[in-house]
């Protein structure tokens, strides 16, 4: 008997967790849910818990999504990313501009 989706993303998500596991255990992750873990960081003397949570994406293309591409989300990631940085650049820019003309104009008077 073939497995189902669920089962084989199920397994696959049990797969990774077993990767992972030494890595958990020597950080003292705490689970918190059946794929779920926190790590506590300290960081600038703050203690901070990060989360990770293992998820196992679609494999095969159905009605209502396509099945999961890391390098096509990968590179969907990078483009948003860049043009993120060079919104805030032109921003930054703008706003030296403004702080350039106010105090030119200020010592012109």
């Amino acid at each position: 008997m073939s497995m189902n989706a669920s089962e084989i993303k199920s397994v696959a998500r049990t797969n990774t967790v077993a990767l992972l596991s030494d890595v958990f255990e020597a950080n003292d992750a705490v689970q918190f849910a059946d794929a779920s873990w926190a790590i506590l960081q300290e960081v600038d003397g703050q203690e901070v818990w990060t989360e990770i949570t293992v998820k196992s994406k679609a494999y095969k293309p159905t009605k209502v999504s396509p099945a999961f591409d890391p390098y096509e989300v990968a590179e969907e990631w990078k483009a948003e990313k860049e043009m993120k940085a060079a919104e805030k650049k032109a921003k930054e820019e703008e706003k030296a501009r403004k702080i350039a003309e106010k105090k030119a104009k200020e010592e012109a008077e």
